[in-house]
């Protein structure tokens, strides 16, 4: 692939005369043509015209390299990548490098065109559909607090549905404790792991749906899944690179916050995005039901309810609570004249 062609007529917005490029690029005709035929096969949109000569119109859909480092204005973050077709889980291959390889700079990212096994908190599995999404990890080589460890999936969450917001112009919400929503419906998830065998050392996975149509859904989660092209006006496709790169910034800047430990500063600015307080949820922990009203939600502390039939008050961690889920609105009594 030349990627001096790509770059040289990424600069141009007109078609670039076929004597120029081959003066620019010193190309001989044939192999100009045998170049642009390449990258027309990899997937780049370009109009070709004999008289006016050549322009690209778009990249392509896919997890290239040079594409993603393109632009991408990170120092740490998404520097290091490695790229599969499908793996299991971006999570293992992550822990798989790390184990070959102690000293895997901090910040690999981890990327796969489709997963086999990806995987959700407590073991629940992450439909992965093959060029639809950004299933991706990041390795994390940082010294957390262990009562600070909700921090990184807490800032995570907050990355996400901040680039959403600002760049995708969607309204992104945080759902306690590692999911976020559009309109209600679920658009991504996190899982941040970590292993006794490698400290200091945490892999972050994120699992964004980026193209699904509804139809791609397995029928068990139309209701509840969203992609960001069922969201935006028109059902309108994004190229998975675009939103690739701001979503590995947003992440760099959240964990530089948590590498300086700005704990409270991390903490305001995520509850802007979770819009829990007050409502009535139902959750589980050690396989016992809870009901009740959201007093307060800590990225760290954890959900705080009001327990439905008591005054009692009772904080729960993320790390024991499955099943949260908001239960309808109570009807009003009814009040007999």
């Amino acid at each position: 692939m030349n990627l001096e062609l790509i770059a040289y007529l990424k600069k141009q917005s007109q078609f670039t005369p076929l004597p120029e490029l081959e003066e620019k690029l010193e190309l001989g005709r044939d192999q100009l043509f045998s170049d642009v035929e390449a990258l027309i096969e990899q997937g780049y949109s370009i109009e070709f015209h004999p008289y006016l000569g050549v322009k690209l119109l778009d990249i392509p859909d896919r997890l290239l390299k040079h594409e993603i480092r393109d632009d991408l204005n990170t120092r740490h973050v998404g520097r290091k990548l490695q790229i599969f077709d499908q793996v299991s889980s971006t999570n293992e291959t992550a822990w798989e490098l790390i184990e070959a390889d102690p000293k895997l700079k901090d910040g690999t990212v981890v990327l796969a065109e489709s997963q086999t096994r990806g995987r959700g908190r407590m073991g629940r599995e992450w439909h992965s559909a093959k060029g639809a999404g950004l299933w991706l990890s990041v390795v994390l080589k940082t010294s957390v607090p262990p009562d600070k460890l909700a921090f990184l999936t807490g800032g995570a969450a907050l990355a996400i549905a901040n680039m959403l917001q600002q760049f995708i112009h969607l309204p992104a919400e945080i759902k306690w404790p590692n999911d976020i929503l559009i309109r209600g419906r679920k658009v991504c998830g996190i899982l941040v792991e970590a292993r006794s065998s490698q400290p200091d050392v945490y892999v972050l996975g994120i699992g964004l749906n980026v193209n699904q149509a509804r139809t791609d859904f397995p029928e068990s989660l139309r209701e509840t899944a969203t992609s960001l092209r069922l969201e935006r006006p028109g059902a309108r496709t994004l190229n998975r690179v675009r939103v690739l790169r701001p979503l590995l910034f947003y992440l760099e800047r959240v964990y530089l916050q948590i590498k300086k430990k700005k704990w409270d500063r991390l903490a305001e600015a995520w509850s802007e995005f979770v819009h829990m307080g007050g409502k009535q949820v139902s959750l589980e922990q050690g396989g016992q039901e809870y009901q009740g009203t959201v007093v307060k939600v800590h990225p760290s502390d954890g959900i705080t309810l009001k327990l439905a039939g008591s005054d009692e008050q009772r904080t729960f961690a993320a790390e024991s609570v499955t099943n949260v889920r908001e239960l309808p609105a109570a009807e009003p009594e009814q009040v007999e004249p």
